[in-house]
């Protein structure tokens, strides 16, 4: 009998070790799962749909995300706030789609069957397809929030009421530019009608410093009507950025120096330095290497006494103002338009 009840333990004990073993690799084994999933709901990963960072991501950046998701749920709003933010910071190939929307009032429905005329040369989105345009979850200027993004900015397209209305244009009073297919490819790599777009999404206090943030006044190079000549002669009297750092002029003007760039037209020489001349309009904008770095590497320029790229006046107190403003405000990315 005992050696009957010795043996019957053994069994059980083997029977144990053998479950604990089998738990035990049960557990590894979830614990390797990229997506674990509690109580119905799937841990945050970095990228909405769960793909890894693109090849192209810029690191450490990215990986520095991915930290921040620990402990959340991929349904929280703080997961998907980094799920956008890391699209917008260039890691991922997708935002995350049906979270953002168009009303700042989460009790007004908008009409989808609107249109948002972003400048596209195809037929123009309706609010439905546009909230499903990887562009449309750009940040205009800040990454990371619903509010900032191309799409809740469009708002006043897509019947968001009162609160939400058009508060600046490229063209004064609104005007449609006379040039719309123009492309940009200095500054925005749109085309002026996507330029027009641009504007329309601004807040009034935005509208004002805009060309000074970026540097440029696009609606001179969009041929925008009605623009106050005297003060555009003034203001060029102030400042006048040259491509030729020297003060000198482009003597090789028909030269191509963007040949591989597919997606935007070929710039010579000439239209850099005409750009320059015409349509920067702070030093900033001048030094931006983003705009002309690549122009002056290729381009070559006869030799000058004058110096600093520019030629200057006196420094009006606007003028200062209009400065300070630029080194706030920064440069703006390029769009996705």
């Amino acid at each position: 009998m005992s050696r009957l009840l010795g043996g019957g333990r053994s069994v059980v004990q083997k029977s144990y070790v053998s479950i604990v073993v089998v738990l035990l690799l049960l557990l590894v084994l979830i614990s390797t799962t990229t997506n674990i999933v509690v109580n119905g709901k799937e841990q945050c990963t970095p990228c909405n749909d769960g793909t890894d960072f693109m090849a192209t991501a810029t690191q450490p950046l990215c990986n520095d995300i991915v930290s921040t998701t620990n402990g959340l749920f991929d349904t929280d709003k703080e997961c998907l706030n980094i799920q956008l933010n890391a699209y917008q910071k260039g890691c991922c190939a997708h935002p995350p789609f049906d979270y953002c929307t168009y009303c700042d009032d989460p009790l007004i429905e908008p009409d989808l069957d609107l249109y948002v005329p972003t400048g596209q040369f195809a037929d123009p989105y309706n609010c439905y397809e546009y909230s499903f345009q990887n562009e449309a979850m750009i940040g205009v200027f800040s990454d990371g929030n619903c509010e900032d993004t191309f799409m809740r900015r469009a708002g006043h397209y897509c019947g968001c009421g009162a609160n939400q209305q058009q508060e600046c244009s490229l063209c004064p009073n609104g005007d449609t530019p006379t040039k719309p297919q123009r492309m940009d490819s200095w500054i925005t790599d749109s085309n002026c009608r996507g330029i027009e777009y641009l504007f329309t999404l601004l807040k009034e206090d935005e509208c004002a410093s805009f060309p000074f943030s970026i540097g440029a006044d696009l609606a001179i190079y969009c041929g925008c009507n009605g623009l106050n000549q005297t003060e555009i002669n003034e203001q060029a009297e102030l400042y006048t950025c040259s491509l030729c750092e020297n003060g000198g002029v482009v003597t090789n003007p028909q030269r191509v120096y963007n040949p591989l760039e597919l997606s935007t037209m070929h710039k010579t020489c000439s239209q850099a330095e005409d750009f320059a001349t015409t349509i920067i309009k702070t030093p900033a904008g001048c030094r931006n290497t983003n705009y002309f770095g690549l122009a002056r590497e290729v381009c070559t320029c006869s030799s000058s006494g004058a110096g600093g790229g520019a030629r200057a006046g006196s420094m009006t107190t606007t003028t200062i103002m209009m400065m300070m403003m630029t080194a706030v405000a920064g440069s703006l990315l390029v769009l996705l338009l």
